[in-house]
């Protein structure tokens, strides 16, 4: 919602303004005409000032980017690219697993054997951001007609670039078959929305744009109950922001090696509201828990992670994985797939 509104809806609202005061003693009086006179001028002012603030108040907070998504009208726009792992002349193909699966040498890739990983170029029309997400389908997907829980993970290009590259993790031994959205991060603004000038649209991107271009492409989830979201580093800050303030989409949520007070910066616009808004140490001691599950890897004198743990209160679960060496390695990594796959689920509704 632009300035082109914004001003002269302002404007509007100082002339009613100035038109009561100075027309307020020429509409006196007792009788019908005057009453109603005096009536429509204050309903009037009170109503562009009110409009005059709402929009301004918009426009800091970016509640609603366009109208609509006011509405609700405006669906995110995508292009779908599937992609496969290169094999180099002269060579059979060879997946790589993080640890999660077998190597397989000499095989073509079948997507009801081993799953498919499609790229999306996603026009996120609520956000207005721009950006790519890859996504593995495991072969479940492609065996099956029912709808299967989604992962939301986040981090730093390594993981996508390896999801494309050398295939996708195996499901953990054990696990339900789940979906994976692969989202880059390259800092808290990412996950966040940022207030300002130039506000960054980053937790409607993930929580909006995101899971309507899953949905319209794939047997997704519908519900909250089989939403995850989990990172590592400044990622699992992010998958564990995401579970707490936005529990209507996400129900559980794992970080590895995150962080849980505020990321420093200029992400606040001036408010020290709600620069404590998202310090999860401060939410989980002022505000209300959310109905959410979420797992903590990280080491064993990480005193954040500890004391995140500790404040931790129902409904909300907050469960522990001591770390002894790289919180991403492969088989932490297998673990929390696992615990993750054991908390989401699809209401027989679906």
């Amino acid at each position: 919602m632009s300035a082109t509104l914004i001003g002269p809806v302002c404007l509007l609202a100082l002339g009613c303004a100035v038109a009561a005061v100075v027309l307020w003693r020429r509409l006196a009086g007792a009788g019908v005409r005057a009453v109603l006179a005096r009536s429509g001028l204050l309903l009037a002012t009170q109503a562009a000032l009110t409009a005059s603030i709402v929009l301004l108040a918009n426009r800091y907070f970016v509640f609603y980017a366009t109208w609509n998504d006011l509405l609700g009208h405006d669906p995110a726009h995508l292009r779908v690219q599937h992609v496969q792992p290169q094999r180099p002349a002269g060579r059979p193909v060879e997946r790589t697993t993080t640890g999660l699966g077998p190597k397989r040498a000499g095989h073509r890739p079948d997507p009801a054997e081993d799953g498919r990983v499609d790229r999306l170029t996603i026009h996120g029309a609520r956000s207005g951001v721009d950006a790519e997400a890859y996504v593995y389908l495991p072969p479940r997907y492609f065996q099956q007609t029912e709808r299967l829980p989604v992962v939301v993970l986040l981090g730093d290009g390594a993981p996508a670039d390896r999801l494309r590259d050398a295939g996708p993790p195996r499901t953990a031994g054990g696990t339900q078959p789940m979906v994976y959205a692969m989202v880059r991060l390259t800092g808290a603004a990412d996950c966040m929305d940022v207030p300002g000038r130039r506000p960054t649209l980053g937790e409607t991107y993930l929580t909006q744009d995101l899971p309507e271009a899953l949905a319209s492409q794939y047997r997704v989830a519908e519900s909250r109950e089989g939403w995850g979201a989990a990172g590592t580093g400044e990622g699992g800050w992010c998958a564990a922001r995401l579970a707490m303030l936005r529990s209507d989409r996400f129900a559980a949520a794992a970080s590895l090696g995150g962080r849980f007070g505020a990321p420093d910066g200029d992400l606040y616009g001036g408010s020290e509201r709600y620069r404590l808004g998202n310090d999860l140490l401060w939410r989980l001691q002022n505000v209300p828990p959310p109905p959410v599950s979420i797992l903590v890897a990280a080491g064993r004198g990480d005193e954040q992670a500890r004391r995140f743990a500790a404040l931790a209160r129902p409904p909300m679960r907050v469960e522990t994985s001591p770390v002894d060496g790289s919180p991403a390695s492969p088989s932490e990594v297998a673990s929390v797939l696992t615990w993750l796959g054991a908390r989401l689920r699809i209401p027989p509704a679906e």
